[in-house]
């Protein structure tokens, strides 16, 4: 029996400050990975689905980000987003509370997180994996089968410089027992057709 699945495991990428457009709060943001693995026997063995999410500390409200965004967010260290909805009332109150407009590229700058869970180290590390499992078996030692013993059988070559005939181990002549009396190796049964048996002559 098999035992199979799917499994998902959550990674903190990095985090930002940011306007939640869900619950308007300005507050803490992370970068979240989230991979789908299919698992077999509770190994995960291949990632069938990846996204990234911005997802708002406080409400959990999450913003679907690019592959190539997040990538480019985390070597640059910042992350611009389209304009908010909710942004220029949060500016006009702050202006209202201490005469200061904020600018949306204020929520660019992310933190990476410099602890990633072991789930990202094991998706970086997953091709290199594969190609020594694909190396390990391609080049696996093959067992090759030992080929029976050749035994020793009682044989004539006729005049003409021919195999004339053998005796078997049960006692029977194949062929006929006339012309110079040898010695030939092979495995019974006596081979037929197209052959070439050892002789000593």
């Amino acid at each position: 029996m098999i035992i199979y699945g799917l499994l998902t495991s959550p990674i903190v990428l990095g985090a930002k400050q940011d306007l939640c457009a869900t619950c308007n709060v300005a507050g803490p943001h992370v970068i979240l990975r989230r991979v789908r693995w299919a698992e077999i026997f509770f190994v995960p063995v291949l990632p069938v689905w990846i996204n990234h999410r911005l997802v708002c500390t406080n409400c959990g409200a999450e913003t679907k980000l690019g592959y190539g965004q997040v990538r480019r967010a985390l070597s640059s260290g910042k992350l611009p987003l389209p304009h908010r909805a909710t942004f220029d009332e949060y500016a006009d109150a702050l202006w209202n509370d201490n005469q200061r407009r904020p600018s949306e590229a204020d929520f660019d700058p992310v933190e990476r997180n410099p602890k990633r869970s072991a789930w990202n180290v094991y998706l970086k590390l997953w091709p290199v994996l594969v190609v020594v499992l694909i190396a390990a078996i391609a080049f696996w030692p093959k067992s090759v089968e030992a080929p029976s013993p050749r035994t020793a059988h009682d044989c004539w070559i006729g005049s003409d410089g021919n195999l004339a005939g053998c005796r078997m181990f049960d006692g029977t002549v194949l062929g006929e027992a006339i012309g110079s009396p040898t010695t030939c190796y092979f495995v019974e049964p006596m081979p037929s057709g197209d052959y070439g048996l050892t002789c000593r002559q």
